[in-house]
């Protein structure tokens, strides 16, 4: 990503994303997900604790570079739009 998309990516998150954050259903699936991994936790010996930890943050950079690929085939498709409307 080039600093401008970067940089459009992370107003992206900062700006307009905050009401994801306070929808509910979204906070309830977080929520869920925290207890099933306190869960989870609490069952396992250390070692596997952190495998689960690496596991789970193996998880998250994945989705995170998901949606950072999202974000960059959508910033495509409007720039594409936009030749084809002559804007």
């Amino acid at each position: 990503m080039d600093d401008l998309t970067q940089c459009l990516y992370e107003f992206l998150l900062e700006r307009r994303m905050g009401h994801q954050w306070n929808d509910g259903e979204y906070r309830a699936c977080i929520l869920n997900a925290k207890l099933q991994e306190e869960q989870m936790k609490s069952s396992l010996n250390e070692k596997q604790q952190k495998e689960l930890d690496l596991l789970l943050d193996r998880i998250a950079e994945r989705d995170s570079m998901e949606k950072t690929y999202l974000f960059q085939a959508a910033l495509s498709l409007v720039r594409e739009l936009n030749v084809l409307v002559g804007a």
